[in-house]
């Protein structure tokens, strides 16, 4: 029984520290932005529950197209809320690219959100992808709660390989 105390101590310790260096301490920057140009992304189309093998495969597939290409950064638009979307979701999952003329895989597309649209921005660096977008959902949902910003069914998830990470929210 002596030695309990310092052993969950050590546990804690090494927990906290495993935390903090996959960024768990950094707390997301937010404003509310109108964004200036289209954001184009390629990936492919995702309709229904979170625990389909499907969704899984085009993560997978998003991130080998990332790894072919590392400076296009991994970009996923839902149409409602991940969070908070239980039974299904809407989703185009991929990466984010600069224009349209590379040629896609078989069974991929473009899609385009237009500039003008009024957005919480949550932006984090250094931040695990395993904790970033609990991090960055969060934020963003407390930036708009303390504004009583009415959310759009728009959320748009950006994880770059420059170790920054963004959310984009549609406010009205």
């Amino acid at each position: 029984m002596r030695f309990f105390f310092p052993l969950v101590l050590l546990f804690t310790a090494i927990g906290l520290g495993i935390y903090a260096y996959l960024g768990g301490l950094r707390t997301p920057a937010v404003a509310l932005e109108t964004t200036a140009a289209p954001v184009l992304l390629a990936g492919q189309p995702f309709h229904g529950k979170v625990q389909d093998e499907r969704f899984g495969e085009l993560f997978r597939a998003a991130k080998s197209r990332q790894d072919a290409s590392p400076a296009l950064p991994l970009a996923n638009l839902y149409y409602n809320n991940p969070e908070s979307a239980h039974d299904s979701v809407r989703a185009f999952i991929g990466v984010l690219v600069p224009d349209t003329a590379a040629r896609l895989p078989a069974g991929w597309r473009y899609r385009v959100v237009p500039a003008g649209q009024r957005v919480v921005v949550a932006r984090v660096r250094g931040v695990s992808f395993l904790l970033a977008p609990g991090k960055l959902y969060a934020a963003a949902e407390e930036f708009s709660k303390s504004r009583q910003l009415t959310k759009q069914p728009f959320y748009l998830e950006q994880f770059g390989p420059n170790e920054t990470d963004e959310l984009r929210v549609g406010v009205k």
